[in-house]
């Protein structure tokens, strides 16, 4: 039987970094699931699973692995896609 753990919350997500990377970069790593997978939860988990629909309103559905194989589910919805200019 699997160990699921489920929280909710109706607050947005703002994340705030600086990063030595181009912008354009920067979008491709949160928006092309290719990309996403590679740096996307701890040292040590996988993400074998990762869907980004980017449409407004759009779902994003992503999987972080541990080494032991316990599955950590996260989804939403994307309130605003647009690339800061």
């Amino acid at each position: 039987m699997a160990n699921t753990e489920q929280s909710q919350t109706t607050e947005p997500l703002l994340i705030t970094r600086v990063l030595k990377a181009t912008r354009e970069l920067v979008w491709r790593a949160w928006t092309q699931p290719e990309h996403f997978k590679n740096w996307w939860g701890p040292k040590n988990f996988t993400t074998p699973v990762c869907n980004i629909d980017l449409r407004e309103g759009g779902k994003y559905l992503a999987c972080m692995q541990s080494k032991e194989g316990k599955d950590y589910w996260s989804t939403g919805v994307l309130n605003n896609r647009s690339q800061e200019k």
